[in-house]
């Protein structure tokens, strides 16, 4: 199996999801999670920037959610790193 790209990796000890970092998370200024079609047990954080237009305003992908019931999210847990929820 091919080792993941080069990014950090993150977990929860509350949550269901192992986080690989994609991009910053600068001028944020709302989130939304989006399912990967043909993926089961993935899905992207988006950082929505600025909200306006039409679509609902621009944004880019932050992080790609792994579910921790799948295998490769299984073993990206044992090395990610724990973070805590901040309040």
């Amino acid at each position: 199996m091919a080792e993941p790209k080069k990014g950090t990796i993150y977990r929860y000890k509350t949550g269901k999801y192992v986080r690989e970092k994609l991009g910053s998370k600068r001028g944020c200024k709302d989130y939304r999670i989006i399912d990967v079609p043909n993926k089961p047990g993935r899905k992207v954080l988006i950082c929505i920037t600025n909200k306006k237009g039409p679509r609902g305003g621009r944004t880019k992908a932050i992080s790609l959610l792994r579910s921790l019931r799948t295998e490769k999210g299984k073993k990206l847990a044992k090395i990610a790193k724990v973070k805590t929820m901040e309040k």
